[in-house]
């Protein structure tokens, strides 16, 4: 389903940072922006550089990110978000995120203290917002097919998907697997708790107005 030679970890070493595509911010706000409460705030809690941010600050919301290092975004507060309690923010209108690829060191050990030795970073992200934010609020996290297909009966995560302790899913955004810079990787974007949308969706790049797809006029 990927180019190993590409993502192999330990051949190939990676930044933990993978930076968002520009396109694919702007195909999400143009899903999402009007179901979302413009007086408070949207939060993400790995900003990076502020891609997923931009269109919503262009557009007039609050906007605030979180980070353990600064890429240069203006509204990022410095800190690990596996240690972070949200004390300083406001409860966001939305929280959005593409949970890092790989760890540092230190997020590492944070982890495994927490959440065994080898979990999906999506779903640590997934559980930390629940914990600060409650299950209700609007979510939409980038993950791997992995976070909701291919599981068993009895794994944990197939279970609290089923048993209400995730929320549901609200809609499913595909991406194509040449969508990263440097990395051939499955992945979907996963909203939760945001009503009106289309059940699933495939990225497209924009192009030139067409009244058949509004999703796609610049």
């Amino acid at each position: 389903m990927y180019n190993v030679s590409r993502n192999n970890f330990y051949e190939n070493q990676k930044s933990s940072t993978v930076f968002t595509p520009q396109g694919v911010s702007r195909f999400i706000f143009d899903v999402v922006a009007s179901k979302i409460d413009k007086t408070r705030p949207v939060f993400d809690p790995c900003v990076g550089q502020g891609s997923l941010l931009h269109p919503f600050d262009d557009a007039g919301f609050k906007t605030v990110g979180l980070d353990i290092v600064d890429h240069g975004y203006k509204n990022t507060i410095i800190h690990n978000f596996i240690t972070y309690d949200a004390a300083d923010l406001a409860t966001p209108a939305l929280v959005i995120a593409n949970p890092p690829f790989n760890i540092d060191p230190t997020t590492k050990v944070i982890i495994s203290e927490h959440y065994g030795r080898r979990p999906l970073l999506p779903e640590v992200w997934l559980q930390r917002i629940i914990a600060l934010f409650g299950k209700d609020i609007p979510i939409i996290l980038f993950t791997p097919y992995g976070m909701r297909l291919n599981q068993s009966l009895s794994s944990k995560r197939w279970q609290k998907f089923t048993n209400g302790d995730y929320p549901k899913i609200s809609s499913i955004i595909a991406l194509p697997k040449d969508i990263y810079s440097d990395v051939m990787f499955h992945s979907e974007i996963l909203i939760f708790n945001i009503a009106g949308l289309a059940p699933h969706y495939f990225y497209q790049p924009k192009r030139k107005a067409d009244p058949k797809h509004p999703l796609s006029i610049p």
